[in-house]
């Protein structure tokens, strides 16, 4: 998109002033590069460069800078501003800097500066020093702080595996030894048709155990590994999740709502929404039912929600349900599952700056609903 150019009696006027060495104007893109100028004052900076390559004691400016596009009546005033160029050398001029709205550029008046004591310019170049200083002590302690809280939940996730390696992962290592004992057993015994039958435990067993597995390295990757963000249809990928799910006939999933087009991360979206609709089929105990997946607009949030009319969730469980390898049911209800999924959910939407919620009351009526408030700017 090309930057506008300012109305003819605006240049008109800074050509005719810019002439007779009133002041020199430079006028700038977005980015501060030069466009335009007037003037022999200005004949130095150079057109299509960052106007702080050729001036460059703006660049301890530019937080300010920036700050007049949202405060459009304010000006930038940097006084006795020394140039060091080779044609310039020693000459100290004023720079006014503006934001001009109407033309989505800025525009800076520049004028030859009056002289002042050595220790005023020491003063001024204190100042700047240490503007320049703050910035960069800011921008390193954002830094730091990031790291702090990578670390931090990094020692988290060491807890966590700690305590489901020693404690989950035992129960399908137990019935696999239990499974193999007995299979032996029945081998001596010449029994056959038990052996058959404990072969089919260790198989479903030692499924259960390696999608544990699987699931765990993924929880361990989130935060972890670069996402890309792209221009999501979620319209288009929700509908390739539920069609890509199976369920028995007499369950239908209703897609509704409106379901936005925009920039975000593909391909955790589309894991929190599978997990969810998936867990809301399995765990469905009627032949018949409806699972209903609705997105709404929300502020700075979409709202992506998963209800069932399926037995529901004890309140009692709601906070447990988020946690590594916890299930309500018997733990051979569901052998393929990981045990894992709304851990996964849970931890992966958090993690992009949302959260998740569960209504569910089997005291009162049938069903579940998840709730995630999805941002629509998400950073990585």
């Amino acid at each position: 998109m090309t930057e506008p150019v300012p109305p003819k009696d605006l240049i008109a006027i800074s050509r005719f002033l810019a002439d007779r060495n009133v002041f020199g104007a430079v006028w700038t893109d977005a980015e501060l590069k030069a466009v335009q100028r007037f003037g022999d004052m200005v004949d130095f900076i150079p057109l299509g460069k960052p106007i702080t390559e050729s001036v460059l004691p703006l660049m301890g400016f530019d937080d300010q800078i920036s700050g007049l596009r949202r405060r459009p009546n304010r000006s930038v005033t940097i006084p006795n501003v020394l140039l060091d160029s080779a044609d310039r050398n020693g000459l100290r001029i004023n720079v006014v800097v503006y934001w001009m709205p109407d033309e989505r550029r800025f525009l800076l008046i520049i004028s030859r500066a009056v002289s002042r004591t050595d220790l005023e310019v020491e003063l001024t170049a204190q100042v700047r020093a240490r503007a320049i200083a703050e910035a960069d002590v800011t921008a390193k302690s954002r830094i730091i702080a990031r790291a702090n809280e990578e670390l931090t939940r990094a020692n988290q996730d060491l807890q966590e595996f700690a305590s489901v390696i020693s404690h989950d992962l035992r129960s399908p290592l137990r019935r696999l030894r239990y499974f193999a004992g007995d299979a032996a057993t029945s081998v001596a015994a010449g029994d056959l048709d038990h052996v058959s039958s404990n072969l089919v435990d260790l198989q479903r067993q030692a499924k259960r155990m390696s999608a544990m597995l699987t699931g765990l390295l993924e929880y361990s990757r989130i935060g972890r590994k670069s996402e890309a963000i792209e221009v999501v249809d979620t319209a288009a990928l929700v509908q390739e999740v539920v069609e890509s799910i199976e369920r028995p006939p007499g369950l239908q999933i209703v897609i509704e709502g409106h379901w936005p087009i925009f920039s975000t991360l593909a391909q955790p979206l589309d894991i929190v929404l599978r997990n969810l609709i998936d867990n809301a089929v399995k765990h469905h105990d009627l032949a018949d039912g409806q699972i209903i997946v609705h997105a709404e607009d929300a502020n700075d949030m979409w709202v992506f929600s998963v209800a069932d009319d399926g037995p529901g969730i004890p309140s009692d469980w709601h906070d447990a349900i988020f946690e590594p390898f916890k299930r309500i049911a018997d733990e051979d209800a569901a052998p393929e599952g990981s045990g894992i999924g709304l851990a996964l959910v849970k931890k992966m939407v958090e993690w992009f700056g949302g959260r998740i919620e569960i209504r569910s009351d089997p005291s009162a009526n049938r069903g579940t609903t998840f709730r995630v408030h999805w941002p629509k700017t998400v950073t990585t």
